[in-house]
Order: C-alpha cells, then sequence, then structure tokens
C-alpha cells in the first residue's frame, strides 16, 4: 500500500501528514523552537538517588531534572531486550523488583550518558534511559545491549528469520540490532551500511562525552521534516510533498545521502491551493482538536483527557437502528471501534485509555467488539495492548506513549475555567454577588450600590434573587442598582459603593474569574 508524506513549512513550524488511502492517518507537529527531545543524548549528572522509588533524577541541562527508572540503566550482565516494534524503546511499567537497588547501580554526583525516550509531560521531566538507541534507515544500534531482534511489522516468517540471520552476521562486536520495517527485502550489504554508519556515530557520542562537562548535549536526533521522511517511507511508491523550497532542499540533500533509492519520489507543491486544505488535513486537524467525534450513522463518541488516562464514552446519539436493540447496540460500537483507533492514532493519544461502550448483554458480542478493536489497532505503529471488557462494561488498554498527544499543540488551557472545561453555575455566581455585598457593606451602612455584572447573572439576580437583594438593601440600608455589562465574562463582576445620590466611590471589582484569585472575594 503506497503512501503520501505531507510536508508543511510555516515560518514558527512543521507540520507533517500521512494520508493513507487517501485518508489523513497520523499527524505531526513541531514549533521550531520547541523541537522534540526524544533521542537526543546527554551527559548528565546524577542529583537525587530514591532508593525507594527504584528510580534517580538526572540533571541533563532540560528544564526539569529527567526521571531514571532502575530498569532503564543498563546493567552488563542483562540481556532481556525483546523484539521491538520500529525500535523505538522499552516500555518498563513494573515496580522495579526484580532489578537490583538503584544505589548499587548510580550514585549522586556520578556522571551518566542518558537518552530521552519520553519528553516532558505536564509536571513530570523527561524519562531517560541508558539504553541507547541509535536509528538509522533500516537498523536500530543499541550500544549497551547484547541482543538482535526484528521489528514486529514484519509479519511474514521467513523474511523474518532472514533479515535476523543477516543482522546476526553484521551484528558489531559490542551492542545490539533491531531489524526496522524498511529492511524488508534488503540485502546484506545494505544492514552492514547502516552498521557501520551507526557505529561510527556511536563512537562520536563516546568521544565528545569524554570531555565534555555535565549536562552537555552529545547527540541530536533528526527534526521533524527529517525523521519523518527516514520513518515513514518504507515502499518503492511512498511519495513526499512539499510545499517550501528550503525544506524541499533539506530533504533531497538527506536522501541523496541516506535513502537515494527514493530521490525521485520527493515533489515539489505547486499549486495556489493550500496542499493541506487540497488534501483535507485541515479538516481533520479541526476534528482532532474536538471533544465530541460524530460517527456516520448520527452515534458519537466522547474523549476526555485526564492527568491519568484518557476516558473514551461511546453513545448512540441519533442512531436507532433498524432492527431489534442488542444488534443496533453491536453496529454502534463496531463503528465507534473504527473511529476510536483512528483518532488514538490520528490524535497520538497514548497510556491508560479507558473505553465505556454501549452495555452488551451477549458475550459473544462483546468479544466481537473487541476482536474488531484488536484489528484495527493492528495498523497503528505504536505498541497497544488490549484487556477484555470487565464485568463492569469497560474496556481498559493502553497505547505507547513517547510524546504529548498532538491535541497540546492544537489546544490552549481555557483561560475563562483554568481548563476545567466548564463554568461556574449562575446561582454560584449569584451568591458570591451576595457575597460580596454583605463583606462590603458591613463597614459601610447606608450606601448606594451599583453590581455591574453579565446580562444572564443579573436576569438571574432580578428573577431568582429577588428577596436577597431587598434583604440586604434593608439590612444596610443600602441603595442598591444593577448594570448589565454584556463585554464581561460570565464569572466576573464589579461593586461599587458610594454615597447615595452620587456616583459609587470606591470600587470593589472582581475582574478575573473567582477561582483563579483562590476565592469569591478580597
Amino acid at each position: 500500500m503506497s503512501r503520501l508524506l505531507l510536508i508543511n513549512r510555516r515560518p514558527e513550524q512543521r507540520r507533517v501528514a500521512l494520508i493513507e488511502n487517501g485518508v489523513t492517518t497520523e499527524l505531526f507537529f513541531e514549533r521550531l523552537k520547541d523541537q522534540t527531545l526524544v533521542g537526543n543524548v546527554y551527559k548528565g549528572r546524577v542529583v537525587r538517588v530514591l532508593p525507594g522509588m527504584q528510580a534517580a533524577f538526572v540533571e541533563a541541562g532540560l528544564q526539569r531534572t529527567g526521571f531514571l527508572f532502575v530498569g532503564d540503566v543498563a546493567r552488563p550482565e542483562a540481556d532481556d531486550a525483546d523484539d521491538e516494534v520500529e525500535g523505538e524503546g522499552r516500555e518498563r511499567g513494573d515496580r522495579g523488583d526484580r532489578y537490583p537497588p538503584i544505589d548499587t547501580l548510580v550514585t549522586n554526583g556520578q556522571s551518566i550518558i542518558v537518552q530521552i525516550s519520553k519528553m516532558p509531560m505536564g509536571n513530570k521531566g523527561a524519562r531517560l534511559t541508558t539504553h541507547i538507541s541509535l536509528p538509522g534507515r533500516h537498523l536500530v544500534y543499541m550500544p549497551t545491549v547484547e541482543h538482535v531482534g526484528v521489528s514486529r511489522r514484519i509479519q511474514d516468517p521467513e523474511e523474518r528469520a532472514r533479515l535476523k540471520a543477516m543482522a546476526t552476521a553484521v551484528k558489531p562486536a559490542v551492542g545490539g540490532l533491531i531489524v526496522r520495517t524498511a529492511s524488508e527485502g534488503l540485502d546484506e550489504a545494505g544492514l552492514a551500511e547502516d552498521v557501520r554508519f551507526l557505529t561510527e556515530l556511536w563512537a562520536e557520542v563516546q568521544k565528545r562525552g569524554l570531555d565534555a562537562r555535565p549536562p552537555t548535549l552529545l547527540h541530536e536526533d533528526l527534526d521533524l521534516t527529517l525523521r519523518s521522511v527516514r520513518d515513514l517511507l518504507t515502499d518503492s511508491d511512498d511519495r513526499v510533498v512539499v510545499d517550501d523550497d528550503r525544506e524541499l532542499e533539506r530533504i533531497l540533500d538527506f536522501v541523496r545521502r541516506f535513502m537515494p533509492d527514493f530521490e525521485r519520489n520527493i515533489l515539489r507543491w505547486d499549486s495556489q491551493e493550500p496542499m493541506f486544505e487540497r488534501y483535507g488535513v485541515e479538516w481533520e486537524i479541526t476534528r482532532a482538536s474536538r471533544r465530541k467525534v460524530w460517527l456516520k450513522s448520527g452515534g458519537y463518541i466522547l474523549i476526555d483527557r485526564t492527568e491519568a488516562l484518557t476516558a473514551i464514552d461511546v453513545n448512540t446519539g441519533r442512531f436507532v437502528g433498524k432492527t431489534n436493540f442488542e444488534e443496533t447496540i453491536l453496529a454502534i460500537n463496531l463503528e465507534a471501534v473504527k473511529e476510536i483507533a483512528y483518532q488514538l492514532r490520528l490524535r497520538d493519544i497514548g497510556g491508560i485509555i479507558v473505553l465505556d461502550f454501549i452495555d452488551m448483554q451477549s458475550l459473544a458480542n462483546q468479544e466481537k467488539v473487541v476482536a474488531a478493536l484488536v484489528a484495527e489497532l493492528a495498523k497503528d505503529r505504536a505498541q497497544t495492548n488490549v484487556l477484555p471488557i470487565s464485568k463492569l462494561g469497560l474496556l481498559e488498554m493502553t497505547r505507547k506513549r513517547v510524546r504529548n498527544s498532538i491535541v497540546h499543540s492544537l489546544t490552549d488551557p481555557c483561560f475563562y475555567c483554568e481548563g476545567k472545561g466548564y463554568l461556574r453555575s449562575i446561582g454560584v455566581i449569584c451568591d458570591s454577588i451576595l457575597f460580596a455585598l454583605h463583606q462590603q457593606l458591613r463597614s459601610e451602612r447606608g450606601k448606594a450600590v451599583e453590581v455591574r455584572a453579565h446580562p444572564k447573572v443579573t436576569e438571574a439576580l432580578v428573577h431568582d434573587f429577588e428577596g436577597e437583594l431587598e434583604r440586604v438593601e434593608l439590612l444596610y440600608d443600602a441603595q442598591l442598582e444593577l448594570q448589565v455589562a454584556p463585554e464581561m465574562h460570565l464569572e466576573w463582576f464589579e461593586v461599587r459603593v458610594g454615597d447615595k445620590g452620587a456616583p459609587p466611590a470606591s470600587r470593589r471589582a472582581i475582574d478575573l474569574p473567582p477561582d483563579a484569585r483562590g476565592g469569591d472575594a478580597e
């Protein structure tokens, strides 16, 4: 299956879209000032060893110290590597019980060469490893692991055996190799050339590390454009279309050096119509930032991200079906499976994912849905693990996470609601105004008071809180006046106090959402 790789360059950003069978299946974004750190190699310094967590914190010159788990510390006697998907490294999710104590492997103040395996996410620093992986076009070289593996995406047993035998023959004296998908059909000479390049690269990294003082960057991985060309072009019919002359020249230089057979596949976009619009990518970018995704049948899924996991809820919406109720539910769940697998890949959502399908009474139907999900996820380059539907009707799965989801690039936290995704109710806002009035008028009786607020809030004060406002006037001998302020945020309000018969003099303004100020009153 041939694929199309679209590369769009903006003044401050690179965008890459992978098109398969006319459908946008993967999106990548990289701001030029915030290039990904995954794959970079540093000489760092251990600043804190935590025996109770079987981990250490390492200063590598990043904004936060990186996290080094005991299972990611290379040990000469260890040889536990598995065949990897595209050589992206291992997922170490266990507690560390089967490893030696972390303080027998690293010590405070020690200099150490580490590689970033996962980007910083939220308040967490980067995930580090001393199991260095240097990817080439056809191979991944792992200097600290004595192992030869083949990408799981190469499924033909005979081809896997052939490639593993060749990789074993060309394996360097120190270190191991992972054969990448792009090696399918390659001869031994092609693998040997990659081994030569990668071992020389590692020798250069080690040489720089000898004299460098931590923290120091020793090796920087390719940027988004060149990394996408290296990793995503696998078939001779795959094409790359670029809409920027400078990016085109960079790609051609890279391809001529490392992938000469693909030079004829690199094309310049020459239409006045924006490339991403022509291929429908802009529409998919818009969909990728939405919480609700509609299905063709009229059903929909809701995608909610939290710090710990992603929850996806399936709903029937306007879909009523044409047969019995159980068959209707099965149909909507099977349709949702395809969209869920697509959105996980498109948005690059990783970590723990909980799927809440519409409840199915039939165990056979539940198994059909799980089997359909596994089949759809097989198209994904990221490693996934799917569990059966639980007694509560929930399906738990994991998807390997290396970097933040593209949703982080497409959205900003809502400065209205501080990212919580909802507003305070009108009733709660009115209560806050009443509280502010009591606080202000306790020491300033007999005053005129002006309250400015959003139209919806003033309307609620008049219709639902008239009695409370009258009590405030009587209790403090006050004269209240409500002013409608359409330009104000729903959660904002102002209280102005002055002498009766004169414009309000003193001003009490709630000019930020109250939640953002730590309370409703000053």
